[in-house]
């Protein structure tokens, strides 16, 4: 064992002195996702846990309870600023030190004091798994905590405690969404050990991982109205890439991740996932193989348990990998089983050269050393490959979010809050942050991530005046790729990084464009109603608003969901003034509640675009195609009965038109429509 602790703390030496001389001797992220988690975590030990600024309504973006209560508990302690990154990443260098007995331990349960001693020189030689333990995220509390519940549960069918294995799952199930699952799975698993006659209580703990699960659920349902957290909330495949295109990228992602598993490099520039985790899978070549050996042939002891296990990892695999950020960072939502596998893996080796030299034990630790000896190799050609990945990483946040922080520290008045999609600003300047993302600001929350820019301008309309920052922090990419972002800056920038990447830009804000869109605009409209009193109004793509009405739609080309836009343009057409709202092409229907009186006629006004940016996302990649409606055709229906057929040709530019429902039709209280067809939906109201 010892042999591997030095290997793996010399590998902690080599990452984290490249990561200091990157930058210049300082700790600093390498995901901007730690200064977010350390924002909450400061915010818990001041005692406002869950809000990431003071005041907020709360939300769930650190992901990670038990991770982020570390974290608060450190802060407390007086480890703050950069001190607590630092404390982040060390932990992450702490908790891998001591996952290499833990992994020699499984694999020596497997197969023998050998195969531990390979199993812990994978682990310590992982490539990216090191770089899962060292970033400083919760994926490596997540890392060590599931190799513990892998020994515990190997320990339990072995004749160990229950208590150990119930206390093993119920810290996983703390730690990340991931967790209950996995607890639940291994739970209803539990029973039926050989020759197992426990006492009542004994058979409860390993159901303590469900039940602090299913507690962690209540809790965020409590404190923020979500039963899921908002990370998990906004990743699923279906709503944004349809029934195809899901089954498409699960499909697709599934064969990399086996290929990486069976094969165990890829080149270091091939995307694997949507969001090109650009990482190969540094796993033992043909190690899928190795696993399936160890599998077929473990110990008459293990045979259910690790056979169980490995259903568990393949189950949670399919139910958590396939997200809309799949690939990213290096496949962190698979890294969890990876120290497992390998021990596997290692065990499957011994296994393998055994039955492959019969009864010649030269030949057999000659095929095991020779081989096991390739895959420390390869291991540590991945290991410096991320440990200067690592660094590079480190070396970008200290070019672009450090300087940017500085600036702001140095020259914007004390507290002034910024808006901005980057989320490192906030716990580096201490300023108040409105993420426009929404991940930590509950405002923004509530729309699909093909939306997102829709859903946020709709949010910020939504919010006070008052409240809207006076500056806008937008990465250079991002400024240049969104016509929205740039309606909203003035001037040149105040600052901007030089990182020799995707700079950060710094701008006064103006928000005068999400004014002017709340009411009817077209004066033959206003005249039209000028006699009648409002009684409703539906701001298509506001989360909040849509929810309120019961606002449901279906749009889609084929096997293609439609995603919404933002369109800005002149009212009247050729004037200065400009209008700017939300809304997305409809094919197919809307159905959605307003307020009414029955008695009386229902007069709905409804806004449209003659152009439409139609935002898809597809296997192939993101799209955004301007989509040109010459008129706008529907049907409108009231419980289901057609009251209505219109065709509505649209001038260029903004469009609003007069639907008029009978009075025989309007309901008391509320009246229930469905429009269907072909057209652009972009706000309503309801007059009588």
């Amino acid at each position: 064992m010892r042999a591997p602790l030095v290997v793996a703390a010399a590998v902690v030496l080599l990452f984290l002195s490249l990561m200091l001389w990157t930058t210049h001797g300082h700790f600093v992220a390498q995901v901007s996702d730690l200064y977010v988690v350390a924002q909450y975590a400061r915010a818990m030990a001041e005692g406002h846990p869950f809000q990431y600024n003071p005041g907020e309504a709360p939300t769930t973006g650190s992901t990670s309870l038990l991770h982020t209560a570390v974290l608060a508990a450190a802060h407390a302690a007086g480890v703050r600023g950069e001190a607590l990154i630092a404390f982040a990443i060390l932990l992450g260098a702490a908790l891998f030190l001591a996952s290499v007995p833990l992994v020699v331990r499984v694999a020596s349960r497997l197969a023998g004091q050998r195969e531990g001693a390979l199993a812990g020189a994978l682990v310590a030689l992982g490539g990216p798994v090191v770089w899962g333990y060292l970033y400083g995220s919760d994926i490596a509390l997540f890392l060590f905590l599931a190799l513990l519940l892998l020994d515990r549960w190997l320990g339990y069918w072995a004749g160990g405690s229950a208590r150990s294995l119930g206390v093993a799952t119920a810290l996983l199930a703390l730690a990340r969404p991931e967790g209950l699952p996995i607890a639940l799975l291994l739970a209803a698993l539990s029973h039926g050990r050989p020759g197992d006659r426990p006492a009542p209580g004994e058979r409860l703990w390993p159901w303590l991982g469900v039940a602090a699960g299913l507690a962690v659920l209540v809790l965020q349902r409590a404190l923020t109205g979500s039963w899921v957290t908002t990370s998990v909330a906004e990743k699923a495949l279906l709503p944004n890439y349809g029934p195809v295109g899901t089954l498409a990228l699960a499909s697709k992602y599934g064969v990399d991740v086996a290929r990486g598993l069976l094969l165990g490099f890829y080149p270091t520039e091939a995307p694997i996932g949507i969001s090109a985790g650009f990482a190969p899978f540094a796993f033992p070549p043909l190690g899928l193989l190795l696993v399936v050996v160890a599998a077929a042939c473990p110990p008459p002891v293990q045979r259910v348990s690790l056979r169980a296990w490995l259903v568990v990892v393949a189950l949670v695999f399919a139910m958590v990998g396939p997200n809309v950020f799949m690939g990213v960072h290096f496949n962190r939502y698979l890294l969890w089983a990876f120290p497992g596998l390998l021990a596997v893996a290692a065990a499957g080796l011994g296994i393998a050269t055994r039955l492959v030299a019969r009864e010649d034990a030269g030949l057999e630790r000659a095929l095991f050393t020779s081989i096991g000896g390739l895959f420390l190799l390869l291991g540590l050609l991945s290991t410096v490959r991320f440990a200067a990945a690592y660094a590079e990483m480190a070396g970008e946040t200290w070019r672009r979010e450090v300087p940017m922080a500085d600036w702001i520290r140095r020259h914007l008045p004390p507290g002034v809050p910024i808006a901005s999609p980057a989320t490192s600003v906030e716990y580096l300047t201490g300023h108040r942050a409105l993420n426009l993302h929404g991940v930590m600001s509950a405002a923004f929350l509530g729309t699909r991530t093909a939306d997102r820019e829709a859903g946020m301008f709709e949010a910020l309309v939504r919010l006070p005046v008052a409240q809207r920052p006076p500056y806008l922090l937008l990465t250079r990419g991002g400024l240049d790729g969104s016509p929205l972002y740039q309606a909203l800056v003035e001037g040149a920038p105040l600052f901007q990084t030089t990182s020799l990447g995707d700079d950060l830009v710094l701008y006064r804000a103006r928000w005068e464009l999400l004014d002017g869109g709340a009411r009817p605009v077209v004066p033959a409209v206003l005249a039209a109603v000028a006699s009648l009193t409002l009684v409703d109004g539906l701001n298509v793509c506001d989360a909040a608003d849509e929810a309120a009405h019961g606002y449901r739609f279906e749009s889609r080309l084929g096997d293609i969901p439609l995603g919404a836009s933002v369109e800005v343009d002149a009212v009247p057409p050729g004037s200065e003034r400009r209008l700017a709202d939300a809304g997305r092409l409809v094919v197919g229907s809307e159905r959605f509640r307003v307020r009414s009186t029955a008695g009386r006629d229902l007069v709905l006004v409804k806004r449209s675009h003659s152009s439409v940016t139609v935002r898809a996302m597809r296997a192939g990649g993101p799209s955004a195609v301007p989509v040109e409606i010459a008129e706008d055709g529907l049907i409108v229906r009231v419980s289901g009965r057609p009251v209505l057929r219109a065709t509505l040709p649209d001038a260029p530019g903004w469009n609003e038109h007069v639907l008029r429902l009978p009075a025989a039709v309007v309901g008391s209280g509320s009246t229930e429509l469905e429009l269907s067809g072909r057209y652009g939906s972009f706000h309503y109201w309801a007059y009588q």
